[in-house]
């Protein structure tokens, strides 16, 4: 089969089930014997930061090479393959709990990638638009623009499943899989790879009859394909539940508008006119109590989702329970009562996704110019924000900005990249948001540390920082091929909020239609970058992101990193010696 084949078939799977959403896939098996899948599989994923990160048998995609394929498609064949205990570590999460991540070897990324290909074609064009984690050109911004759009919600549920990757249920997401996939060899696939096991960090090794390792390429599809289930029902909840075409007129409202049309009409003094109106105004024209007008909004996010209702108190709490009761009779499941609360939006904010959603334009104020606004507003997680750059060592408990010790001995222009990487990362998503003004205090943190930073590595003082370099802090330098260049922070001009900041992604994610790039570019197929020679077979030489290298650095890696690469080609003389650490820069230059 030649490469476009098997781009063509992918793009047929792709197509029957964008067309027919019950089309039954089979015969999918069989791709796995097809050489250039795993090609696309680590064109995939060997840039991502967990590339080079090692599996339990200190394996990683370092190394890569022809007889890895040859390998697994052979035991792809007799269906021998068996993948690996992942490696597992613990990371902290918010809420100051730890959360468990694997890492599986080499070639079972590999084999995962390729599994999470083919799902993707079958699943992603089929998935509700009510979901946006761990998807095409969907993003937590996104789950926010359709969030914005729920004008009127009376309350909020804000839904957290308990440890929803630990918990899924094998047999459960089987029998979903069975629904859409005839091929019983790839579903016996899947379950191999759910079924791997781990070893602990004490290198005990655990089977695992439940749950979705996190880590692992395919988790986010695997669990995106279980909680479709969820999002199935709440689309029926929504079909069903959303009653009356409008509210019924609120008779307090009807009777001051009567009042002061009347007064008008009778030419009144404007004392009386003035106030009727201010009467007028501080009364919600419908009648929200309106038992025949509901109205049912949903959005998920991985595992956590959020449902705004314009409903009683008393249906959301039927709600919340018949939610419940699905994910544990359904998918085996617990929605977590302590993290699932029903909060009323005129009252209290609500946090979803890094974003606080907030009813009315001002809070808990006398000044307040609408009590019964209907638009909810997003603003910045301020809090959260600041909490992350004394994470970063940017300032210190109270946001007073600091030098950064750890890049003392970087160049000034890394420097500069670091700051703008932090700036970016923080502030790019708040656009759209009510106080997006608060972000000048923000850049004024960032800026400040990448000064002192700046003025600590040169020992010199924070005028001079800013005489030197200006106030973007502009610095000038050559790159690896000595041309100049230049790199300056990308400070904002202005903080004003952009009001169609999340309609432009909401409008962007309706008109996408997904459309899967595959990368057919075979890394295999070079000569060694060392000795160039044509007649070796070549391995993958895999360095880690900057961030992550030691000082000093080895002549290999001070290389890639004047080519700007994270891969290499090498032939499996010069391998040896770059691993033995017998390589030396002026051997490339003889060359």
């Amino acid at each position: 089969m030649e490469q476009s084949k098997l781009v063509e078939r992918l793009e047929g799977y792709r197509r029957r089930n964008n067309a027919d959403h019950c089309y039954v896939n089979g015969d999918l098996y069989r791709l796995f014997y097809n050489r250039d899948l795993y090609i696309i599989a680590y064109n995939s994923v060997k840039s991502n930061d967990g590339a080079e990160t090692s599996g339990a048998d200190g394996t990683s995609l370092h190394g890569f090479c022809e007889e890895w394929i040859t390998e697994l498609i052979t035991s792809m064949r007799d269906e021998s393959y068996q993948p690996q205990p992942n490696r597992t570590t613990m990371i902290p999460k918010r809420n100051g709990k730890m959360r468990k991540l694997s890492f599986p070897n080499g070639k079972d990324k590999l084999v995962q990638e390729a599994v999470r290909i083919i799902l993707e074609c079958i699943y992603e064009p089929t998935f509700s638009n009510l979901s946006h984690g761990f998807r095409p050109k969907r993003s937590t911004q996104s789950a926010i623009a359709e969030v914005e759009t729920w004008r009127g919600t009376i309350w909020f549920i804000e839904g957290d499943i308990s440890a929803c990757f630990d918990e899924i249920d094998h047999r459960t997401l089987e029998t979903i899989l069975r629904e859409r996939i005839s091929d019983e060899r790839f579903i016996r696939l899947i379950n191999k790879i759910l079924k791997a096991g781990y070893f602990d960090m004490q290198h005990i090794y655990h089977g695992t009859k439940i749950g979705n390792a996190q880590g692992s390429c395919c988790s986010p599809i695997l669990c995106n394909i279980y909680l479709d289930k969820l999002d199935r029902f709440m689309e029926n909840i929504i079909e069903t539940d959303t009653t009356g075409d409008y509210r019924r007129q609120n008779p307090e409202y009807a009777k001051a508008r009567y009042q002061y049309k009347k007064a008008v009409s009778n030419g009144s003094d404007l004392k009386t006119i003035k106030h009727l109106k201010c009467e007028i105004e501080n009364l919600p024209s419908g009648d929200r109590f309106d038992p025949n007008f509901r109205r049912v909004r949903y959005v998920r996010y991985a595992d956590d989702f959020l449902i705004g209702l314009i409903a009683s108190k008393a249906y959301a709490a039927d709600l919340k329970q018949k939610i419940k009761e699905f994910l544990k009779s359904e998918l085996c499941l617990r929605l977590s009562d302590e993290k699932t609360k029903i909060t009323h939006a005129a009252d209290h904010d609500v946090t979803f996704l890094g974003y606080i959603i907030r009813k009315g334009s001002v809070k808990h104020s006398k000044f307040q110019s609408n009590p019964f606004d209907p638009a909810l507003r997003i603003y910045m997680n301020m809090d959260g924000i600041l909490k992350k750059l004394r994470e970063n060592g940017m300032c210190t408990n109270n946001g007073y900005p600091i030098g950064i010790t750890r890049l003392l001995r970087e160049s000034p222009e890394e420097i500069i990249k670091y700051g703008n990487q932090v700036l970016r990362g923080l502030l790019t998503g708040q656009r759209g948001c009510a106080n997006f003004y608060k972000g000048a205090r923000i850049q004024y943190i960032v800026q400040l540390s990448m000064a002192k930073t700046l003025a600590r590595k040169f020992d010199i003082s924070m005028k001079k920082v800013f005489a030197r370099y200006g106030r973007a802090l502009t610095v000038n330098y050559q790159n690896a091929k000595g041309k100049a260049c230049s790199v300056s922070l990308a400070l904002y001009k202005s903080f004003a909020r952009q009001k169609d900041f999340f309609a432009k992604i909401k409008s962007a994610v309706k008109s996408f239609f997904f459309l899967p790039m595959y990368s057919l570019m075979d890394p295999l197929a070079h000569v060694c970058y060392i000795c160039g020679n044509p007649h070796s077979n070549v391995s993958m030489y895999h360095r880690k992101a900057k961030k992550k290298l030691d000082k000093p650095y080895s002549p290999i890696v001070t290389v890639m990193l004047d080519i700007n690469r994270r891969q290499i080609p090498l032939c499996a003389h010069c391998f040896a010696k770059v691993e033995a650490d017998r390589f030396q820069l002026n051997q490339l230059k003889r060359r």
